[in-house]
């Protein structure tokens, strides 16, 4: 299967009958160059401008949505429709395969591949004669209104650049001539956005912003910086002169115009962009449109990141450390895995077993903070101990060096015992809320995160645990954060909303681990997508 592929396109509309014909040949990118005919004579004649960018950017947006389906990343190259002739054609990935939507001779193809200037040595050059079914009804360039403008800027999240942005991105290269200014919002912004723990950080998306413009169109100058208010520079730079924004941001670009008013600056030029439908949501709760937040959603139940390699670590059996926050949904979890064929461990447990009365940590924990923390029957109280370390850090510090060491050491006899019995080709889950923090982590091949919004989880807490908000609060602040838990998980669930959805993120975790681990047979990987089946089957009963 090809990686990256180009397709010159010289009638926009006949892309749609490469689509099914490609769609099934390439992995990750594909461009498409935009290219009149004339531009392909390879003569020395002077040829006619096209006109301005922006006349095509229904063309380019109507591209855009053809290939929405292919579920690759699609990056329309823009200098073919702004310059009279194309002297080189400039891609970040290496191009294996070239498609023509027209005849492409022998002259044709030496000139491509002489413009091409990152393919591989063995890049392929297929043509409309090569693809057949010529019978598509052929349209020129759709155009709009010419005009463009020297200074251009633009707002946005652009969290993981999807095909909106891309849209966004390209209509304003189109109607700029010297300078693009992008502001990107700072993760301060994002807190109220779904999901924002899993908004890729700042730098990293400025980074992606960037790299796509030059590419798209590198002779224009670019400036993308970090924004932490809705106005970035658009308060106070005199030069802009047109805001691109998307339909439904058209308010704040009104709000902007205010504030210059004031400032004594020129107002913006608004040009908005339609926003793109959704038509192949994965589930009832994503959005309508095409959206960074769809996108989260479905990352929930994936690999985030690759495992840490733990060479001290046996690769049998696999071990899934289950974290989370308090309330954060993790026994619902754990549960659900056990029914899929799991065997679950509890962290929690194994502390009620550490904790009795005539082991070593029941010592350790009397002398230190002495009987108060006792019932009548001798038993630890931990309502009682609780109360006392979570408002002092010290005293937290100190029953965590007593109680962390045990339970590792008794979580590593159980581990043995399970092995003796069951054999090594198994999974366990190692469910801990301080997996991380006690650095049990270490001892487990992945890390699986439960997260819910901090709110939710005090809503739970006081309800399930008869706490006040403010007890629920400090409880839950004096733990890791969603963030520093996203941060260092393999796999994230977010148990927020019904219970069927949370159960369709673990089975999505749980055949894709079926893939990766060591000892999975691919009989195995069927059943367990029949198992899943079933589960979703019996929720929607």
């Amino acid at each position: 299967m090809t990686k990256t592929a180009l397709i010159v396109v010289t009638k926009p509309n006949k892309v749609l009958q490469f689509l099914p014909k490609i769609k099934n040949c390439i992995k990750n990118t594909l461009y498409i160059l935009l290219l009149s005919e004339n531009k392909l004579a390879n003569t020395n004649t002077q040829i006619k401008k096209l006109g301005s960018g922006a006349c095509f950017a229904p063309s380019i947006i109507q591209l855009y949505k053809d290939t929405l389906q292919l579920n690759l990343d699609v990056r329309i190259l823009l200098s073919g429709v702004r310059e009279p002739s194309v002297s080189k054609i400039t891609t970040n990935k290496r191009v294996e395969v070239v498609y023509m939507d027209s005849l492409l001779n022998k002259n044709k193809r030496g000139y491509l591949s002489t413009l091409l200037t990152n393919k591989t040595l063995d890049c392929d050059f297929v043509s409309s004669n090569e693809m057949e079914d010529d019978d598509i009804t052929r349209q020129n360039f759709q155009t709009e209104s010419c005009k463009t403008y020297n200074n251009v800027v633009l707002g946005g999240t652009f969290d993981r650049l999807h095909t909106g942005h891309k849209i966004l991105l390209s209509e304003a290269v189109l109607h700029c001539q010297k300078k693009i200014t992008v502001g990107v919002t700072d993760l301060e912004m994002l807190k109220t956005k779904k999901l924002w723990e899993l908004i890729e950080p700042t730098e990293v998306r400025i980074k992606n912003v960037l790299e796509f413009l030059q590419e798209i169109e590198p002779r224009l100058e670019y400036e993308v910086v970090p924004i932490k208010d809705m106005f970035g520079p658009t308060k106070d730079d005199p030069t802009f002169e047109m805001i691109v924004v998307s339909a439904e941001t058209v308010g704040g670009s009104a709000k902007v115009n205010e504030v210059r008013l004031r400032n004594g600056l020129n107002q913006l030029e608004v040009h908005s962009v339609p926003l793109l439908p959704e038509n192949y949501k994965d589930d009832e709760i994503e959005e309508d449109k095409v959206s960074s937040g769809n996108n989260r959603l479905r990352l929930l139940g994936t690999i985030l990141q690759p495992p840490l390699k733990r060479p001290n670590l046996p690769v049998e059996p696999y071990i899934i450390g289950l974290t989370g926050g308090i309330a954060s949904g993790k026994t619902a979890v754990s549960e659900y895995l056990q029914t899929l064929g799991a065997h679950v461990i509890n962290a929690d447990k194994l502390g009620h077993e550490v904790y009795q009365v005539g082991k070593p940590t029941y010592q350790n924990i009397l002398t230190e903070f002495g009987e108060k923390v006792c019932r009548q029957d001798g038993s630890i109280d931990r309502s009682a101990l609780g109360s006392i370390v979570f408002g002092d850090k010290h005293k937290l510090l100190k029953l965590n060096s007593i109680v962390w060491p045990a339970i590792r050491d008794l979580l590593n006899e159980r581990i043995t015992n399970f092995v003796q019995t069951h054999g090594k080709h198994n999974i366990i889950v190692f469910e801990a809320a301080l997996l991380l923090q006690a650095k049990w982590d270490d001892y487990c091949h992945e890390v699986w995160t439960c997260i819910v919004p901090p709110e939710e989880a005090i809503d739970r807490i006081t309800e399930r645990d008869g706490l006040s908000e403010g007890q629920a609060r400090q409880r839950l602040d004096s733990q890791m954060s969603n963030v520093e838990q996203v941060r260092a998980a393999n796999v994230v669930f977010c148990t927020l909303w019904t219970k069927a959805y949370t159960r369709k993120q673990v089975d999505r975790a749980w055949i894709e681990l079926q893939q990766r681990t060591p000892f999975s047979k691919a009989a195995n990987i069927d059943d367990d997508k029949d198992k899943t089946a079933t589960h979703i089957a019996d929720e929607k009963s």
